[in-house]
């Protein structure tokens, strides 16, 4: 019997009958992660929440979703603590990826990447370096992951040259650096942002049955980079869509686009890989939202975006 590569294993953890999941989020909430711990201790601290996703079809043959939100004292919010940050800043976590049997989160400021154990401990298990490792003692910042195969992708914005390296992580965790400038270069050509322009990635995944890679950028924009409007009005609905060589590339408009509301994760549905859950965020000031939503890869939007918590969610996996 042939054993399944990870990414495979992931989608088949549930068949197609499934309808029913536990979702796991987890937030990355800046400098607002900082706390004090009962011993005097300065620690930083994350929020993972489990809830339940159902899926639902109507007599019509209609496919949609639908969130059940687990109250704390039901176990449905978990405390994560870290002791490790970098500036004053820690457990900014912004992706959740099931590896084999192991639940993995990523710190964008400190490089760290954390297995968590019995939904409120964590294990680091690498540190990953910006750009190719080298040439910065800084923290990579990882913003999405996914698996490829056996091994796990993990990429950063890709707005700046050190921003367009991703790291290879094999199962044992060691690491390969390989810079993708020129994947980054193709997407931005392919969502025709110009020279002066700019993308952020915060969400992609690899399709291990298509054999493409799917990237849902976060802001898009022709302009230059203004931080006054950035959080305003450059989010995007916009899935770009590649071969494995990124030789040819697709974008399609998924539903309406909300300026202010941008994707910072998402994952194809585990047992209907051509359907995906997604989290939107809005950062703007000291005003953070998060939403979820259902799309599938026909550009259907099978579930409207539902607003989840006036925190910044930046991961979503099926447990």
């Amino acid at each position: 019997m042939t054993t399944l590569d990870a990414d495979r294993q992931r989608l088949e953890r549930y068949d197609a009958q499934a309808d029913q999941y536990l979702l796991a989020t987890i937030t990355d909430e800046y400098y607002a992660s900082q706390v004090e711990l009962d011993d005097g201790q300065i620690a930083w601290r994350s929020t993972l929440r489990h809830d339940r996703l159902y899926r639902v079809v109507d007599n019509a043959g209609h496919v949609h979703y639908h969130f059940e939100e687990i109250s704390p004292e039901q176990d449905g919010e978990f405390q994560l603590v870290s002791l490790i940050a970098e500036g004053g800043r820690g457990a900014e976590f912004s992706e959740l990826v099931m590896f084999g049997k192991r639940l993995l989160t990523f710190d964008d400021r400190t490089g760290l990447v954390c297995e968590i154990r019995e939904q409120n401990q964590l294990i680091p298990r690498q540190i990953l370096m910006t750009g190719s490792g080298d040439e910065r003692f800084k923290g990579f910042k990882s913003e999405w992951a996914t698996l490829w195969g056996d091994r796990l992708v993990v990429g950063s914005h890709g707005k700046r040259p050190e921003e367009e390296w991703v790291k290879v992580v094999s199962r044992d965790y060691g690491v390969q650096s390989i810079d993708w400038q020129d994947r980054y270069a193709m997407i931005r050509e392919a969502l025709g942002v110009g020279e002066h322009g700019y993308v952020i990635h915060e969400a992609a995944e690899w399709h291990p049955y298509r054999r493409q890679w799917l990237f849902f950028p976060r802001k898009v924009s022709s302009e230059p980079f203004d931080e006054c409007i950035d959080g305003r009005e450059r989010g995007s609905n916009k899935l770009v869509i590649a071969s494995e060589d990124f030789s040819d590339i697709q974008v399609l408009e998924i539903g309406k686009c909300v300026p202010e509301r941008g994707i910072s994760s998402f994952k194809l549905v585990a047992g209907h890989p051509d359907e995906c859950i997604g989290l939107k965020s809005v950062e703007i000031g000291d005003r953070t939202e998060s939403y979820l939503f259902c799309f599938n890869l026909d550009g259907q939007i099978l579930t409207d975006d539902l607003f989840i918590g006036n925190y910044k969610c930046e991961g979503v996996e099926f447990l």
